[in-house]
């Protein structure tokens, strides 16, 4: 039976892309006949034994993201030294940008396996004309000492027997600002939980579960208060919105940094409508699926991804989508036909397609039948999982 070692900062409670892809990928993987292995981050160090084929090793880590990673490295390092010791790993599959290399023993795992979700470099580039003013302190620190972060971040690259890029946009990324091998990646986009993220039975039920007015038309947004998400821009689209439709409600689900909501709240209370804007802060996991399935649409501003987990998950939840142009996104989404496509830090062009979803039901109710159809066969788990056991297979063998 082959044992695969995942290495990530997150992992449980749900609350990042990272933790998302290596707690489905590892589900994946058991239903798969391997044996799994987490090393994460959490609020204390405990050791649980899940199952025959499950194990999580929980470490006591510090909260501020990229901080959090580089203590969470050593912390890891030593932990990795006692795990070799008592279990035989195969494939040892961590994640970048978030694990730097010397988080790995040298001897650890007879292969390692590095999947790019994106690069310090592309996070750097996606907000370089964003005012300082809104960037949180995570944000600044990415910027400032991005040519550290880049350091780490390349020894990891160059280390890696095989490199998984999320989308074919973070494979152009990885060749144009890293010296890395093209035949060292392989790109196998990120995965859908389609039976989790389902289409709702009765949808105005499920608005009354949440305690949302069946009045409102409801635009979701879903993903962390980072300045490079283009919350701005997406509030100001909505205060465009507004003026035609008063009862339209902005539904912002996520968490952030201290002043991150405060900034986003003062902003919408400039423009007027502070009382068309909902901040849920972090959802639940378990209930996150209600809240997609609550929507009526979901728009996505973002200034840069490799391939985003919440618009995944909103296509499977059969919404239509709104959202940029911008990295791996339009290798998910045809413009016009499973969702719109508009460039990034546009407010009008974003509320002009919201606009035209409110006012044509009929091909918003066509473009999220699309939406659904493009995870079932392109998206779900279940093929992804296929990809990523191939990988291994090559590496193994």
């Amino acid at each position: 039976m082959v044992e695969v070692c995942f290495v990530s900062p997150e992992y449980l409670p749900l609350s990042g892309g990272t933790g998302s892809y290596v707690y489905y990928l590892s589900k994946e993987l058991i239903k798969n006949g391997y044996t799994t292995s987490v090393v994460t981050g959490y609020g204390e160090t405990k050791d649980i034994k899940i199952n025959n084929q499950q194990r999580a090793f929980f470490l006591k880590t510090f909260k501020a993201p990229i901080i959090r990673s580089f203590l969470f490295a050593g912390t890891a390092f030593q932990k990795l030294k006692k795990i070799n010791d008592n279990i035989s790993v195969d494939i040892t599959h961590i994640n970048l940008p978030l694990v730097p290399s010397f988080a790995i023993p040298k001897n650890f795992g007879k292969t390692l396996i590095t999947t790019v979700h994106s690069t310090w470099k592309g996070e750097a580039e996606a907000i370089k004309n964003e005012p300082y003013s809104r960037l949180n302190s995570n944000e600044r620190f990415m910027v400032s000492f991005n040519r550290v972060l880049r350091f780490f971040e390349e020894q990891t690259l160059e280390r890696s027997n095989k490199l998984i890029a999320v989308s074919d946009f973070t494979r152009r990324e990885l060749l144009k600002y890293y010296n890395v091998k093209e035949d060292k990646i392989r790109v196998i986009h990120n995965g859908v939980d389609i039976h989790k993220f389902a289409p709702p039975e009765d949808k105005e039920k499920v608005k009354q579960e949440l305690g949302l007015s069946n009045k409102d038309f409801k635009i979701l947004s879903v993903g962390r208060l980072y300045a490079r998400k283009g919350l701005f821009t997406l509030i100001k689209s909505v205060s465009i919105v507004a003026k035609k439709y008063r009862h339209v409600k902005l539904i912002i689900s996520g968490k952030g940094q201290k002043n991150e909501m405060k900034k986003l709240v003062d902003y919408a209370e400039k423009l007027g409508i502070r009382s068309n804007i909902l901040f849920t802060g972090y959802f639940p996991d378990a209930k996150l699926p209600k809240l997609y399935q609550a929507a009526d649409i979901f728009a996505f501003s973002t200034f840069y991804e490799n391939l985003p987990f919440a618009v995944l998950e909103a296509l499977s939840s059969r919404l239509p989508v709104v959202t940029t142009n911008v990295g791996g996104i339009p290798e998910m989404i045809e413009d016009g036909e499973n969702g719109f496509l508009v460039p990034p830090a546009n407010s009008t062009a974003l509320s002009d397609r919201i606009l035209y979803l409110i006012e044509n039901p009929a091909e918003a109710s066509e473009m999220a039948n699309k939406a659904r159809e493009t995870v079932e066969k392109r998206f779900d788990w279940r093929l992804i999982v296929k990809k990523v056991i191939k990988v291994y297979r090559e590496e193994l063998n």
